[in-house]
């Protein structure tokens, strides 16, 4: 497959080989699509990404016309994400943050958040709840089940009844010039609307 230069669609799902990688690693465009859609986004939404890593779920949000605060606590992550913000040229529409989350100073009320970072969950989201709009969307995205648990806990201890989608995806991938399907690592999205 060739690989892109540039993303020139209107659509989510921007290729993995646009982005430079953290050693976080990088949410997959399949699941990043999945990811906005389960948003509901009208594209004038104030977006918090806990946890950004690369900064590609960030982008795809930012390109769709929504204003989004990004929170890492990685130094080298940080960085990557500040590079892949730059190099789709939206600066003016990512606020990128450094520090854990639990000790991040918000000023911003947000129609999403999305927590692509669950480190800490339970006290991160003493942060963020608050400032999270009644209407609002939380959508956590785990691979580990002992996340999805927590997570799921976490959000019915805040009044929220989660939805929980898993999502598994296999590509087809050359295998002696025959197509065989690799897996990835199936990943759950935990979401809900604050009440």
């Amino acid at each position: 497959m060739a690989v892109e230069k540039e993303w020139n669609y209107k659509s989510s799902g921007i290729s993995d080989d646009l982005f430079l990688r953290s050693k976080a690693g990088l949410t997959r465009e399949e699941i990043r699509s999945i990811i906005v859609s389960k948003a509901r986004i009208k594209g004038v939404e104030r977006i918090l990404d806990v946890g950004t890593g690369s900064g590609s779920v960030s982008i795809e949000f930012a390109r769709l016309g929504c204003d989004v605060t990004a929170v890492e606590k990685d130094e080298e992550n940080f960085e990557i994400a500040r590079k892949n913000i730059e190099k789709f040229g939206l600066v003016d529409k990512i606020e990128l943050a450094i520090g854990k989350m639990e000790d991040v100073n918000l000023s911003h009320s947000f129609d999403v958040i999305f927590f692509g970072g669950t480190d800490n969950l339970d006290r991160s989201f003493d942060n963020v709840f608050k400032h999270l709009k009644k209407g609002g969307r939380i959508i956590i995205a785990a691979v580990r089940l002992e996340t999805v648990v927590e997570a799921i806990k976490v959000l019915k201890s805040r009044g929220i009844n989660p939805d929980v989608l898993n999502i598994c995806l296999n590509k087809g991938k050359d295998l002696g010039g025959k197509t065989a399907l690799a897996p990835s690592y199936p990943v759950f999205l935990i979401y809900g609307d604050k009440k």
